[in-house]
């Protein structure tokens, strides 16, 4: 005889389980063929988080929305009065949009760095040169460097050029063999419209800008760089501006990563749901295997 329970009959309990791997199965599949049709962003930018505090005490953090790590910024001045008002203000270039470069993308942020025109009232001839340096490490982010894409906005125009360039360290914060490359120009949909083209220098890196694209437009449009190579572990972009004006400089700068294919996404998903069913099923067995011995 057998004691009456409060559980379900093995017959029902089985079909539900296996009601249960089918439903799983399925939802990969639907998964897996949305995924393709959906996706129509190739790239996704890193989120930016920072401590609002300027000059030599700033920090941001770029962070990746598909778990590939961050990269955090610092600031190096040369003197306090080379620090701009909005220094690691990111919030006034917010929002950013590049989606002619990178379709879809919408409204995105970014890094704020600003330095203060030389003094023209230095006793120095020609006026006092002011310098910065912002410090991009990269030890934090885990995915290839060289699928990255680093962008930087609204250089100045308005002095002899170059006045910023881009350099790559290591470990041991030796020079980087081998430059970036461009991989495209764009206007921030919704800033100021650059008046020049930004141009980057592959071989010594040094940023002009010597087309005009807008005569009523403000300093240049941006520049994504690519290519980064490996083992590279700082990104430092420095400043030296002569004598304009007392108010600086605004530079913006951005990150973008490409997203994990769907097909990735969707064999995850897949992945899972068949080990659901493997485990449902080994569970059928055991249970078939009782009831024979009962």
């Amino acid at each position: 005889m057998f004691s009456q329970t409060a559980s379900l009959s093995p017959s029902v309990e089985y079909s539900r389980a296996g009601s249960i791997s089918r439903r799983l199965v399925l939802a990969a599949l639907i998964v897996a063929s949305g995924a393709s049709v959906s996706r129509a962003v190739p790239y996704d930018f890193l989120s930016v988080s920072g401590n609002n505090v300027a000059g030599n005490g700033a920090s941001t953090t770029f962070t990746s929305n598909n778990k590939n790590g961050v990269i955090t910024v610092s600031h190096v001045f040369s003197s306090p009065l080379a620090v701009g008002y909005a220094d690691n203000n990111n919030a006034l270039i917010y929002p950013s949009e590049f989606s002619i470069l990178f379709p879809g993308t919408g409204k995105v942020q970014g890094h704020l760095a600003m330095t203060v025109y030389g003094d023209p009232n230095s006793p120095i001839p020609g006026g006092n040169i002011y310098t910065s340096q912002v410090i991009f490490d990269l030890t934090g982010y885990k995915a290839n460097l060289g699928n990255l894409k680093f962008g930087i906005w609204n250089t100045t125009d308005e002095v002899p050029l170059p006045a910023y360039n881009v350099k790559m360290l290591d470990v041991n914060s030796k020079l980087v063999s081998g430059g970036l490359s461009v991989f495209g120009n764009q206007d921030n949909q919704w800033q100021v419209a650059g008046k020049h083209s930004m141009q980057y220098n592959t071989i010594n890196g040094d940023i002009t800008a010597p087309t005009l694209i807008n005569a009523f437009g403000t300093h240049t449009d941006a520049i994504f760089l690519d290519g980064i190579p490996p083992g590279t572990q700082q990104i430092i972009v420095t400043g030296n501006l002569p004598p304009l004006n007392n108010i600086g400089d605004g530079v913006g700068y951005y990150f973008a990563e490409p997203v994990p294919e769907p097909s990735t996404i969707a064999m995850s998903t897949i992945g899972a749901a068949g080990l659901a069913w493997a485990a449902l099923r080994r569970r059928r067995r055991r249970g078939q295997s009782t009831l024979g011995r009962v």
